[in-house]
Formats: C-alpha cells, structure tokens, sequence
C-alpha cells in the first residue's frame, strides 16, 4: 500500500512514455515489417511490390505514430492519476492576535 502519494508532472510522464513506445516502435516494428517482406516478396506473389512498399512504410511510420500514442497514453493516465491521488494536508498553524480593548468610561469613573 502506497502511503505517500505525490501528484505527478504530466509533461515529463507523457514524454518518457512516448520515449519508451517509440523504442519499442523502433525495435519490434522492423522486425515485423522483415517478416512482412519475407513472407510476401517471393516470385510466387506478383503483386508483392505494392504491398512490399507499403510495409516498408509502415516500418518508417511505426515509431513516430508509436511515440505520439504513447505520448497522449501518458498524459492522459498522468492527469487520471493527478485527479485520484490526495495530496497530503500539511498542518496549519493558526495565529490569532488578541485585540487589547479599552474599558468603556462609565459615569462614576469620570471624578
């Protein structure tokens, strides 16, 4: 159980977020897109060189398109979490300053 919660700074979480997805994009993505390339550039599928380009594309793509989803992915948890988590109340220390008051005059005091 997290007993010290802190509010988070939504830009920094939102950018390390978009940072990991898109080295997750850069690894995983190409990897993919090989297997694409190695799956329809054979002989035996003529119409491979449309679908050939456009999977080297996306191989391009993938890491930009990756690290603005992770970007708005973050911020919007980052703000979720801003929005549930309590922030601790520091105590306040109250200060009352006491008026000196002045006794009124009354009519035997006036000798």
């Amino acid at each position: 159980m997290m007993r010290d919660t802190k509010r988070v700074s939504v830009p920094l979480v939102a950018t390390v977020s978009a940072m990991v997805h898109a080295a997750w994009g850069v690894v995983c993505i190409p990897a993919l897109s090989f297997l694409f390339l190695t799956a329809t550039g054979s002989a035996a599928y003529p119409a491979g060189m449309a679908a050939t380009e456009q999977g080297m594309l996306f191989a391009v793509l993938a890491p930009i398109l990756c690290a603005t989803l992770g970007f708005a992915g973050g911020a919007v948890m980052a703000f979720l979490f801003n929005m549930f988590v309590e922030e601790k109340r520091r105590p306040a220390i109250a200060v009352e300053e006491t008026v000196p008051l002045r006794r009124a005059s009354t009519v035997g005091d006036a000798a």
